[in-house]
């Protein structure tokens, strides 16, 4: 008899309100701030500018790499001249930001043109469809970068051709981010 009252409880229980509640949704988790946009923001004027360049030259100089790479083993056109057309755009805007940082007297800081990094190791392990399917959200991630830093810049840079740069990029890679999903959807449901 006792485990007949034991079976009821259980059924009580769980038929209760309480128990099909469903669980109380829960907010995203917080993601910490990007510590380069933190310590650029606490910047201004010329030491700015060259924090800024010198922080954008290596994330241009790792997605050139990474395109170079890709475009060996890439499947899909449109992506191939995509990133004909952005390995030269990234190259022009290092080639002037190294210049304006020899006109402010400074040096460019760390580089990764040239450097094999894991993200290059990566395209040029991959094919096809395995590739792009790498390759397009690391780009998108990449742009990504540059458009937080090139927001940051487009106000708070204190030279004007600096600001115009940083003004085309936020515009132009951020429309980038949205081609390179749409076409990871479009290509591979993701």
């Amino acid at each position: 008899m006792r485990w007949l009252l034991v079976v009821a409880l259980i059924v009580l229980i769980g038929a209760s309100p309480l128990a099909a509640a469903p669980p109380a949704p829960q907010s995203p988790p917080k993601t910490a701030p990007n510590p380069t946009i933190v310590a650029l923001s606490k910047l201004s004027g010329p030491a700015f500018d060259v924090a800024f360049m010198r922080a954008l030259i290596p994330i241009h100089d790792e997605a050139v790499e990474v395109a170079m790479a890709a475009t060996l083993n890439a499947d899909h056109s449109e992506l191939l001249q995509w990133n004909q057309v952005m390995i030269d755009r990234k190259s022009g805007q290092v080639v002037k930001m190294l210049a304006w940082l020899k006109d402010a007297g400074a040096s460019p800081g760390q580089r990764n043109a040239g450097v094999v990094t894991d993200s290059v190791k990566k395209m040029r392990a991959l094919q096809g469809k395995a590739l792009e399917q790498v390759y397009l959200p690391m780009m998108s991630a990449h742009l990504t970068q540059s458009v937080d830093l090139a927001v940051l810049a487009a106000t708070k840079a204190s030279r004007a051709e600096i600001r115009a740069m940083a003004q085309e990029i936020a515009r132009v890679e951020g429309g980038e981010v949205k081609m390179l999903k749409g076409w990871s959807s479009k290509w591979y449901g993701r």
